[in-house]
Parts: C-alpha cells; sequence; structure tokens
C-alpha cells in the first residue's frame, strides 16, 4: 500500500527510450492477430527511426512526450499480461511520464483512469494505484487524488483493512502536500466516510477532529466541521474526553447550539444538568441523531468518573454513588463495573461494607484545580517515600553494627 516516500518500483529491464517504447508497444499488441500488430506498431517504428535533424529522444522531453502521447492513446485498460508483466509496464510509463512532462497531471490521469477500468481483481489494481503514488514526488497534488482512488476502491470492495492507514502517517502526508486547506480538509472527510461507510466510526472519529482543526474560521466549511465532530464525539460509545472538540479553535462558532450545552455538561457538570437540558432539547437529540438512552448512559458514567477522581484512595459508599448517578442502590455495582470496563475507573468493589475504594480515575476536564490535586498527592507520596526510606535507613545501621559487617563480630588481634 502507498508508503510516505516517493519509491518507484523498477520491474523492467535497463535499455534506451527507443528500446522500451519498442517493449511498451509489442506488450499493448501482444493480443492481436499477426497483420493487427503489424499495423499497430508501425506507428511507433516510424517515430523512432534515428534521424539527424531531430536532437535525440534521451535529450529532448518534447519528442518523448509525442511518442508517450501515442502509447496512451492506445491504451485499453491494463493489457494482455501475467501481474509482473502489467506492474513493469506501469512503471516503465510512469517512469518517463514523470520525466518528460512539467505537469504530469493529464497523462497520469490517463494511467489511473485505465487502472481503474481494467477487468482486472482488486489486488493488482491495489498494487498498481499504490506504485503510482509512490512514485509521485512527496509535494505532487497527485497524491491526494491518487490516494483516494485508492480509498475509494477499497472502500467499494469492503477491503478497507488492505490500506493499513495510519493517522500519524496522513499527518505527514497533509504537510508535504501542496494542496489547499479545504482540500486538506476535504481529505479528511474522504477518509472519515470510508470508514463510517466501513462501520469503523471509532477510527473515522479523529479525522473528523483533524478536518475541524485544519479549517480556518472563515472557511464556509468551519462551522460543519465542528458539528460533526461533536455530534460523532457525542454518539461514539468509546468517547468520554471531550477537550479535543472544546479545545478547537473553531468552536466558538457553535457556542449558540444546544449541542455545545450539552457538550459543557459531559465536561463540567452531571445529571441535574441533563435532565434539565433534555427536557428542553430531545427534539435535538433526533434531529442529530443521537440516542438519548446512549447519551443519558456516558453523562452517567462521566458524573461516576468525577466522584471518584474527588476520592482517590479514598471509600465512596453505594448510597453515596446511587444519590449522584441517579440510581438506586441495587443498580451501584452495575454502573461502576461499566466504568471499570471502559477504563474510566479502577478501584475494588465490597459488598459487605456496601462501599467502592478507589484506585485511579481518567479525568473528564484538565483544570487548574486538577494540577494543584495531583501536585497535592505527589507531595503526600513524596513525604511517605521520605519516611519510608528514614526507617529502612535506621533498620539497616542497626543491623549492620559499628563496623559495617552484619552478624560478625570484630576480633582482637593476639
Amino acid at each position: 500500500m502507498p508508503t510516505a516516500k516517493g519509491d518507484s518500483i523498477a520491474l523492467y529491464s535497463e535499455g534506451t527510450f527507443d528500446e522500451h517504447i519498442q517493449e511498451l508497444a509489442n506488450y499493448l499488441a501482444r493480443n492481436k492477430t499477426e497483420e493487427d500488430r503489424t499495423l499497430f506498431i508501425k506507428p511507433f517504428v516510424e517515430a523512432l527511426i534515428p534521424r539527424e535533424d531531430l536532437t535525440p529522444f534521451e535529450e529532448d522531453p518534447g519528442r518523448r512526450r509525442e511518442v508517450l502521447e501515442m502509447v496512451l492513446e492506445r491504451m485499453n485498460g491494463v493489457g494482455e499480461g501475467t501481474e509482473k508483466e502489467i506492474e513493469g509496464f506501469f512503471n516503465l510509463l510512469m517512469a518517463y511520464t514523470l520525466d518528460s512532462y512539467p505537469d504530469p497531471a493529464t497523462p497520469i490521469g490517463k494511467l489511473l483512469s485505465s487502472i481503474l477500468t481494467a477487468q482486472r481483481p482488486p489486488s493488482i489494481k491495489y498494487r498498481l494505484l499504490s506504485n503510482v503514488f509512490n512514485a509521485l514526488p512527496q509535494a505532487s497534488p497527485l497524491r491526494p487524488k491518487t490516494f483516494l482512488l485508492i480509498l475509494n476502491l477499497a472502500s467499494k470492495n469492503d477491503e478497507l483493512d488492505v490500506l493499513h492507514l495510519h493517522k500519524a502517517e496522513v499527518d505527514k502526508w497533509l504537510e508535504e502536500w501542496d494542496i489547499t486547506v479545504e482540500e486538506r480538509a476535504q481529505f479528511c472527510k474522504e477518509i472519515a466516510d470510508a470508514l463510517f461507510k466501513a462501520s469503523q466510526p471509532a477510527k473515522a472519529y479523529p479525522y473528523l477532529i483533524l478536518r475541524a482543526q485544519i479549517l480556518p474560521s472563515n472557511s464556509p466549511n468551519a462551522n460543519s466541521s465542528v458539528m460533526d465532530a461533536l455530534i460523532s464525539g457525542l454518539r461514539l460509545s468509546s468517547i468520554y474526553n471531550f477537550e479535543p472538540i472544546i479545545g478547537l479553535q473553531n468552536i466558538n462558532l457553535v457556542r449558540e447550539h444546544p449541542l455545545f450545552k450539552l457538550l459543557k455538561i459531559f465536561l463540567r457538570s452531571g445529571m441535574k444538568e441533563w435532565q434539565e437540558w433534555v427536557a428542553t432539547n430531545e427534539a435535538e437529540l433526533t434531529s442529530c441523531g443521537l440516542d438519548r438512552t446512549s447519551v443519558e448512559k456516558k453523562i452517567r458514567l462521566v458524573t461516576l468518573t468525577e466522584l471518584v477522581t474527588a476520592n482517590i484512595g479514598k471509600t465512596i459508599t453505594y448510597a453515596e454513588i446511587a444519590s449522584t448517578i441517579q440510581v438506586t442502590e441495587a443498580e451501584v455495582e452495575n454502573w461502576v463495573i461499566q466504568a471499570i470496563r471502559a477504563k474510566l475507573i479502577v478501584g475494588k468493589l465490597d459488598q459487605t461494607t456496601r462501599t467502592f475504594a478507589v484506585v485511579r480515575s481518567t479525568t473528564r476536564q484538565f483544570t487548574p484545580g486538577d494540577w494543584e490535586a495531583l501536585d497535592d498527592r505527589l507531595e503526600k507520596w513524596k513525604a511517605t517515600l521520605v519516611d519510608i526510606l528514614s526507617v529502612v535507613s535506621a533498620a539497616r545501621k542497626k543491623a549492620t553494627g559499628p563496623t559495617g559487617a552484619a552478624g560478625i563480630t570484630p576480633v582482637a588481634a593476639s
């Protein structure tokens, strides 16, 4: 699949431009009759005849383009050959195209079209398209276009996993490519849409965040990009940290939207505020494709997390938990277990004492107060370690005695 650097894979023999064009022409003509093959190759033979009044092909990109146009015009699909022969044909043609055209958009467009329309299995198409992508210069605006063709092909065949797509790699590409801000944002949206179609919404979410981060406030798509990221985050059962959304530079564009107030509840409030919000905004959930039960579950879990965060190293009674998240005491264990499974909190339930011993928890929004609390806990931990070291040191001195050799009594020389 595509790699970050432009690395063309050469599968053709060494030779001159003339020899390579003859190879390309012979490959395209191989499925024709003897008579048709002769007629097909004749224009190439004539075009390649050495002429003293013309500059050699190796020194004249213009002459090379004229002959390459003949090849491109006569292409139909990927030809008749083995996968290795097909790959060699396209790599050779691609190499000369990049070497001969100042702007290779049109000829490469023809190559891409031939690959996509060929009656061949997707596997060879992925390979050929990836070779084109990897051969293009790193900054080329043709790279995103080529990758989107690969993406759409994989999406159409329900084979998105063959791309082994990683966001860190996409971030690098977006820095390298010579494309507009809007094109970068649209690229992220295309990836997200394909992942949603493949039922991988959790993998799509970071690309929606990235799209919203890329677009400036004066973009016509800035508002919708923030809303798309916000709705996706609220919908996903695995998302409890909304700091990436509240931290978006364009978040103020949706400040008046009811979902922004819901976002604030996720970050700072609890069940009481949720009940007040949903009483007047339930229709907004429906219009945005959000399920009330799912959203309420997330609110309840983050509210529980907030309670646990305030009680690190302590125990919380079932009654206190039930009151905070507005459930019965009989339901407390189920909710605590769900929070543990979601990796929001860590601790131990005690059915005998009906308490939850808190070990640690995540923080739904790290505020200055959280930093202060963390600093306080670290200072206490540091003081405890000092005390422990002091006790250990004293015990070691007592055990070794005045000579420093434990268990050995000094003997006077006779």
